[in-house]
């Protein structure tokens, strides 16, 4: 079953130029000055407290950069190798090209790790065999997603929310850089076709996006 729906590139070029403006600069800490001494009448010197360094901060480790290897929903037993997909020729999503077992992951949005939103998609079924997303519609709250990264790094994400669209309906720059995400979380979306199939019984009319919040360590 086709699953792109087609999206004009002007979303896309905004959303970057949201991204862009969302960059802010950050200054270095300050110190506050010694305070200053007050003369006192003794003759001899007052002994000088003496000051307590402040903790060394503990380094954030820098998430791993290489490749996106598979994602796995253990609720109904996926596991999956990850395409690398970007927007096709005809300014739509593209879908993976192995559809009966592979999820596509936009690399031309967030990755893994690094505190986005990352994007993944899959077919439901394709040419009536089952795809990854087959059950992804039955998504519940809690329920655990999982991303491997090439060099074994496992992210671990909890679903938090399960919401189908019509395909002339979906709000795709909300669902690519939702407002509500709060900076520090991390977040993965999974999309994929929902609902009845349309006259031709070839497209389904609705995309269920399943929203999932890294579980930090």
């Amino acid at each position: 079953m086709k699953f792109a729906r087609t999206l004009s590139l002007a979303v896309f070029a905004f959303g970057a130029l949201l991204l862009i403006a969302g960059v802010a600069c950050s200054g270095g800490d300050a110190q506050e000055p010694d305070p200053t001494p007050t003369p006192t009448e003794a003759a001899t010197a007052t002994p000088t407290s003496t000051r307590t360094p402040p903790p060394t901060p503990t380094a954030t480790p820098t998430p791993f950069d290489g490749a996106v290897a598979r994602i796995k929903i253990p609720r109904f037993n996926v596991d999956a190798p990850i395409e690398e997909l970007a927007i096709n020729g005809r300014g739509e999503l593209d879908t993976p090209k192995d559809e009966n077992t592979s999820v596509g992951w936009y690399y031309i949005y967030d990755k893994p790790g690094w505190s986005g939103n990352a994007i993944f998609s899959a077919h439901v079924y394709y040419h009536s065999d089952p795809a990854p997303f087959m059950n992804l519609a039955k998504s519940a709250e809690g329920d655990e997603v999982i991303v491997a990264m090439e060099d074994g790094t496992e992210y671990r994400y909890t679903v938090i929310s399960n919401k189908r669209y019509h395909r002339d309906d979906i709000p795709m720059g909300d669902i690519i850089w939702p407002k509500e995400k709060a900076d520090y979380d991390e977040w993965v979306t999974l999309i994929t076709c929902g609902g009845q199939l349309d006259s031709t019984g070839q497209e389904y009319v609705s995309r269920d996006v399943v929203v999932a919040k890294r579980i930090m360590d």
